[in-house]
C-alpha cells in the first residue's frame, strides 16, 4: 500500500472519517466514548508505569500534630492519645514467645512421660497435642488482639469524623 502523499494516490475527500458509523446519539447527546478516553485503570507496563501513566509523587500520610510518643501518651491525663495501639505489637510478640516456650515445655514433658513404662500412652498424646495447643492458643491471642485493634481504630476514625465537623 502506498502513502497518501505519494503522487499515485488520490487525496481523500473532506468529510466524516472512513469506517463504520458510530452509535446514534441518544436523547441526552452522544455516548460518553465520543468525549474522550474511557475512565478506568490505564494499561501499565511490567514495572507499574505504562506509556499513559505519569509518575506520582506520593507523600507519606501526615502525622497528627496532637500525636505524642509512647511516653507522652503515657502521661496524657486527658486520654486523648492512646497507649495500647502503640504497644500491641510488643504484646503480640511477647505472647507468641510465651506460648512457644509453654508448648516446648509441654512437648518435653510429653517426651519424659513417654519414656515411662506405665504411662507412655499419655506421653505420646501430649507429644501429638502440643502443636495443636500451640496453634489454638495463638489463634485465641490473635483474635483477642485484633478485636482490641479494631476497637481502637474505631475510636481513631470517630475522632477524625468529629474533627471534620
Amino acid at each position: 500500500m502506498t502513502h497518501p502523499s505519494d503522487p499515485g494516490q488520490s487525496p481523500r475527500p473532506p468529510g466524516p472519517p472512513a469506517g463504520p458509523p458510530g452509535p446514534p446519539a441518544g436523547p441526552y447527546g452522544p455516548p460518553p466514548q465520543q468525549y474522550g478516553p474511557v475512565p478506568g485503570p490505564r494499561p501499565s507496563g511490567p514495572f507499574g508505569t505504562g506509556p499513559y501513566e505519569q509518575p506520582q509523587n506520593r507523600q507519606p500520610p501526615a502525622r497528627d500534630p496532637r500525636s505524642k510518643g509512647l511516653l507522652g501518651a503515657l502521661f496524657d491525663t486527658n486520654f486523648n492519645n492512646l497507649v495500647t495501639p502503640k504497644l500491641i505489637k510488643l504484646f503480640y510478640i511477647l505472647s507468641l514467645l510465651l506460648i512457644s516456650v509453654q508448648c516446648l515445655i509441654f512437648l518435653g514433658l510429653g517426651l519424659w512421660i513417654a519414656s515411662w513404662d506405665d504411662f507412655w500412652a499419655w506421653g505420646v498424646i501430649m507429644i501429638c497435642a502440643s502443636p495443636f495447643v500451640w496453634l489454638f492458643e495463638l489463634l485465641l491471642v490473635r483474635i483477642f488482639m485484633e478485636a482490641m485493634v479494631v476497637r481502637f481504630k474505631e475510636v481513631e476514625y470517630l475522632r477524625i469524623i468529629k474533627d471534620k465537623d
